[in-house]
C-alpha cells in the first residue's frame, strides 16, 4: 500500500523522505489532533459518557461549541461540568461525585490520547517491570548494578542519628525509600519521552541503533537527538522537533552542547523546522545548566520549561494535568497488581541486618561497614586486581 504525504508540508519537503512507517505515524498524528477528532464539545462529551457506559444526555448548548471549551478545562472545572450532568440525570447524590470524577479523568485521558486504554496499558506494564527492580532484600540496597556502588555505612549512620532519632530500622526504611526513588526517577525520564510522544498530534521518534544514533539518515535515523516529532497541525505551521527532559538539571553542559550540534544539523536538513529543548518539571529557566551553551551553538533552538513546554507539546493550556492523569492511573493499577510496600520490604531487610549483626557479634552499623569495605584482597588493590582485563605485568 502506498503511503500518502504528510499534510501541510510541500511534496518535496525533506520530511516526506522518511520511511513509510514513520510517515504513516506522522499522518496518523495529524489526524488525531483533538479538533479533527471531534467536531464540537457535544461529541466529545458524548464519547466520554459512552466510554464509561453512562446513559446520560449531553446538554444541547454544547452543540457547535469548540471542543476545547470542554476538553481543555482543568480537572476542577471538568468535575463541576460533569457533576451537573450526572445530577441532572437523576443519579443519587451518594454516587454523583464518584461518577463526575471518573468522567473528568476519562475526559483528560481522551483529550490527551486517541486510544487512552492502549497508552494506559503500555504505561502500566512499563511501571510494573520497573517495580520488579525496587529494593526487596538487603542485597538490593547493599550493592547496585555497578559492583562498586555499595551501601555507604557512614551515610547510613548519619541517617540513623540525624534523621531517624537513632532508630536503625527507620534508617533502613529511609535507605530503601531513597533507593526506590532513584529507580523511579530514572523511570520518569523514559516515560516522559514515550508518553508525551504518544499524545495527540505527536510521534515518538523511533530509537536508532546505538552505532548510528548521531548520524542523520532519512530512512533509518531522520531525526537524531529528537524525542518527539510534531508534524504541522494546519496550513502555515512548521514541522516541530522536540527534545524532552524531566528537569533543567538533567542535561549537563557537554550533553547540552552535543544536543545543540544535532539540532543545528536538523535545522539545515529541514529548513523552516522549529527546534525545541524542553524541561517538563520546573517554573523558571533560572539555573538551567546547559541553556547558555546550547544557544551559543544553535541560536535557533527554543528552550522551554514547565507550562510553556506543555503548551507546545500538548496543544493545551492544561497539558501538565493531562500528563499526570495517565501517570496516576498507571501507578494506581501497577500498585494494585504488584502490592509493593516500602514498609513490608523495610521490615524484611531490617531482619536480615539484625540476624547478620547478631551472628557476627557486632552492631548494625559495624556489620554494614565490614560488608561495604571488606572483599577479596586482590580486588582491593590495582597492583593485584585483574577483573575482566588481562594482567599487564
Amino acid at each position: 500500500m502506498t503511503v500518502g504525504l504528510v499534510e501541510f508540508l510541500a511534496p518535496k519537503h525533506p520530511a516526506q523522505r522518511v520511511s513509510d512507517t514513520l510517515r504513516t505515524d506522522l499522518i496518523r498524528a495529524q489526524q488525531s489532533i483533538i479538533t479533527r477528532a471531534f467536531p464540537d464539545a457535544f461529541t466529545f462529551c458524548a464519547r466520554v459518557l459512552n466510554d464509561l457506559k453512562l446513559a446520560i444526555d449531553v446538554p444541547a448548548p454544547l452543540k457547535g461549541q469548540p471542543v476545547s471549551a470542554v476538553a481543555d478545562l482543568d480537572f476542577g472545572d471538568l468535575n463541576a461540568l460533569f457533576l451537573k450532568m450526572v445530577k441532572g440525570a437523576g443519579i443519587p447524590e451518594s454516587a454523583a461525585e464518584m461518577h463526575s470524577q471518573n468522567l473528568s479523568r476519562r475526559a483528560q485521558l481522551l483529550r490527551a490520547y486517541d486510544d487512552p486504554d492502549e497508552v494506559l496499558n503500555w504505561t502500566t506494564q512499563k511501571v510494573i517491570r520497573i517495580v520488579a527492580d525496587l529494593p526487596k532484600s538487603a542485597a538490593d540496597i547493599e550493592v547496585g548494578r555497578n559492583p562498586g556502588d555499595v551501601l555507604d555505612p557512614y551515610l547510613l549512620a548519619a541517617t540513623q542519628a540525624l534523621l531517624c532519632e537513632g532508630d536503625f530500622r527507620k534508617a533502613v526504611g529511609a535507605t530503601v525509600t531513597h533507593k526506590a526513588l532513584m529507580i523511579l526517577e530514572g523511570l520518569m525520564g523514559h516515560l516522559h519521552e514515550e508518553v508525551v510522544g504518544r499524545m495527540r498530534g505527536n510521534v515518538k521518534n523511533p530509537e536508532p541503533r546505538a552505532e548510528n544514533a548521531e548520524i542523520l539518515d532519512f530512512q533509518f535515523n531522520p531525526f537524531p537527538g529528537v524525542d518527539v516529532i510534531q508534524p504541522p497541525a494546519s496550513v502555515g505551521q512548521p514541522l516541530r522537533l522536540h527534545q524532552v527532559k524531566s528537569k533543567t538539571g538533567t542535561l549537563n553542559s557537554s550533553g547540552g552542547k552535543r544536543l545543540a550540534e544535532q539540532m543545528r544539523q536538523l535545522r539545515m536538513a529541514y529548513p523552516g523546522a522549529e527546534l525545541f529543548s524542553h524541561s517538563l518539571v520546573g517554573n523558571t529557566l533560572r539555573g538551567h545548566r546547559s541553556m547558555g551553551g546550547m544557544l551559543r551553538v544553535e541560536p535557533a533552538l527554543i528552550v522551554m520549561v514547565g507550562d510553556a513546554s506543555f503548551g507546545v507539546l500538548t496543544g493545551s493550556g492544561n497539558g501538565a494535568e493531562l500528563l499526570v492523569r495517565i501517570y496516576q492511573a498507571a501507578f494506581e493499577l501497577a500498585a494494585s497488581e504488584t502490592g509493593y510496600s516500602v514498609e513490608t520490604m523495610t521490615n524484611a531487610i531490617f531482619e536480615n541486618f539484625r540476624e547478620r549483626a547478631e551472628a557476627e557479634g557486632e552492631g548494625y552499623i559495624e556489620a554494614v561497614v565490614h560488608q561495604s569495605t571488606r572483599g577479596v584482597p586482590a580486588d582491593l588493590d590495582s597492583r593485584t586486581y585483574v577483573g575482566k582485563r588481562s594482567r599487564l605485568f
